[in-house]
C-alpha cells in the first residue's frame, strides 16, 4: 500500500474518531444542561392565590409555604387554575362534557294552591248602634262594590239623639259642645257630609247611610233588609 493513502487512513480514521468523541461529549453535555435546567424552578407560587409569585422560596402572605412550577407542569400548558385528568381516570369517574349553549330554561312545576283574599285588605262592616236596616244596597254575596258606593240606611235612636245633641249645642253656642257632639256623631260612624247636612239645615235626619270605605268584592252578607242589627 502507498504510504501517502496509509498516512491518509490513519488521519482519515483519527479525525473521525476525534470528532465522534467531540459530538458525543457535545450531546452528553447539553442533555445534562437541559434537564438541569429542567429540574430548576421557574418561579414559586401561593397553593391558594396563582397570582402570587416569588423567584424564591417563602411562604405567602397567607402564611402558606410556596409551591415550585417547573417548566414541564401540564399547568403551564393548559394555564393557571386548569385541572388535567387522565381519560382513564375521567372514564372512571363518569365524566361528561358538553358545550355551554344559551336556551330558555323550561321546568313544570305541579303543586297545589288555594286562592283566597288578602288578609291585609279584609274589612269588617258593623253597625256600632242599634237599629233597624231600612234600605239594602247590597243584596248578594260576591257582589263588587266601589269605593264610597253605598251600602246600607238604617235607622237607630241613638244616632237622632246625637244628631239632637248637636243642635241643642249649637243653639247654645257652645263651640266646646258642638265639636264634642260632633266627635261622638263620628265615633259612631256617621259620615262628615251627613254631619255638615244637619247643620247647614239645622234638622235631624232619620236615616244614615254607610259607605263602602274601599272597592273589593263582598265575601259575606250576614244581613238582610228590614233586619234589626
Amino acid at each position: 500500500m502507498n504510504k501517502r493513502v496509509l498516512v491518509y487512513l490513519l488521519l482519515t480514521g483519527f479525525f473521525g474518531v476525534l470528532l465522534g468523541a467531540t459530538v458525543t461529549y457535545f450531546v452528553n453535555f447539553t442533555g445534562t444542561t437541559s434537564e438541569e435546567q429542567a429540574s430548576e424552578p421557574l418561579y414559586w407560587v401561593s397553593p391558594m392565590d396563582p397570582t402570587y409569585r416569588r423567584d424564591e422560596p417563602g411562604t405567602s402572605p397567607m402564611g402558606m409555604e410556596l409551591v415550585a412550577v417547573y417548566a414541564g407542569n401540564p399547568g403551564e400548558a393548559l394555564g393557571l387554575g386548569v385541572v388535567s385528568i387522565s381519560p382513564i381516570v375521567e372514564n372512571n369517574l363518569g365524566v361528561r362534557t358538553a358545550l355551554v349553549e344559551i336556551e330558555p330554561f323550561r321546568s313544570t312545576i305541579r303543586t297545589v294552591g288555594y286562592v283566597q283574599f288578602d288578609e291585609d285588605k279584609l274589612i269588617h262592616m258593623h253597625p256600632r248602634v242599634e237599629g233597624w236596616i231600612d234600605e239594602l244596597n247590597v243584596k248578594t254575596q260576591g257582589e263588587f262594590i266601589e269605593e264610597g258606593q253605598a251600602i246600607y240606611s238604617m235607622y237607630s235612636p241613638t244616632l237622632v239623639n246625637a244628631q239632637e245633641e248637636l243642635l241643642l249645642a249649637m243653639e247654645r253656642s257652645n263651640q266646646r259642645f258642638v265639636v264634642s257632639a260632633e266627635e261622638r256623631l263620628l265615633a259612631l260612624q256617621v259620615p262628615q257630609s251627613l254631619i255638615d247636612e244637619v247643620k247647614a239645615n239645622r234638622r235631624v235626619s232619620r236615616n244614615v247611610t254607610v259607605y263602602a270605605p274601599q272597592s273589593g268584592v263582598v265575601a259575606n252578607l250576614n244581613v238582610r233588609e228590614g233586619q234589626f242589627v
